[in-house]
């Protein structure tokens, strides 16, 4: 199975590719000075969602970084029929093979998107590197709401989950990487419903459009163990947030 097909199926309705409600994304946005003449950085980008709406807003000129081609096809469609391609170049290649010069973006975004060793801590320091003096970073993570069962783990086969700390933890990884935390918005228990439901139902109406798909079979047996997990485990212990850091020097923050 195809598991970048899989996650683009399984998000072809959600407005963001994580559980946090669009309207607070917004709100993170209002903090933020950005102009027609900003550089923005998105690692990770999916299907473009914040990008196009950095564009629309400020007109800002954003690299957008992502290795599946389901979601690339689908932020190239959007952008075009937005009218936003101009603004928005879309860079086909993992995380993990995207450099950049230092100090180049006034905005770097990095919102759940795997690739950089190290969890948080690793995120905002790589992150820092490439924003400006004044700029911002803008970072969607994972976080404990309280100790994973061993259970829980094995389903979520260890990875990037063993490297998540609790949301005050998540905070202090931005602050001991020399960023200024200035806002975070995390998920609720329905935002969190929202998203798992969507996600799952996506791959079972999926399965009922292209019954010969042969990836089918494995894609059900995938969602409906982790619908299961959710259930039983994740909608209780595992929590997403959304932390905007400001880089020190240049203008001051707001």
């Amino acid at each position: 199975m195809n598991t970048d097909k899989f996650s683009a199926i399984a998000h072809r309705d959600h407005d963001y590719c994580n559980p946090v409600a669009a309207a607070k994304i917004e709100r993170i946005l209002d903090l933020m000075p950005l102009d027609a003449h900003s550089r923005v950085l998105d690692l990770g980008c999916g299907r473009a969602e914040l990008a196009l709406r950095i564009v629309e807003r400020f007109g800002s000129t954003i690299v957008a970084v992502e290795r599946s081609p389901f979601m690339l096809d689908a932020a190239r469609e959007r952008a075009e029929w937005t009218g936003a391609l101009a603004k928005l170049h879309l860079d086909d290649r993992d995380i993990r093979a995207f450099r950049a010069d230092p100090e180049t973006f006034h905005l770097s975004v990095m919102l759940g998107a795997g690739g950089i060793d190290g969890g948080m801590a690793g995120i905002c320091r790589t992150l820092k590197g490439w924003t400006k003096p004044g700029g911002y970073v803008l970072v969607g993570e994972g976080y404990w709401k309280q100790k994973p069962s061993g259970d829980y783990l094995a389903v979520l086969g260890g990875g990037d989950a063993g490297q998540l700390h609790d949301h005050r933890g998540n905070v202090q990884a931005g602050i001991d990487a020399g960023l200024v935390p200035l806002h975070a918005v995390v998920a609720s228990d329905d935002e969190w419903d929202e998203y798992e439901w969507k996600y799952a139902r996506a791959i079972e109406r999926y399965a009922g459009e292209q019954p010969d798909d042969p990836d089918v079979p494995a894609m059900l047996e995938r969602v409906r163990r982790w619908r299961d997990a959710y259930l039983r485990w994740g909608r209780d212990t595992l929590g997403f947030g959304v932390y905007l850091f400001w880089r020190p020097g240049g203008r001051v923050a707001p």
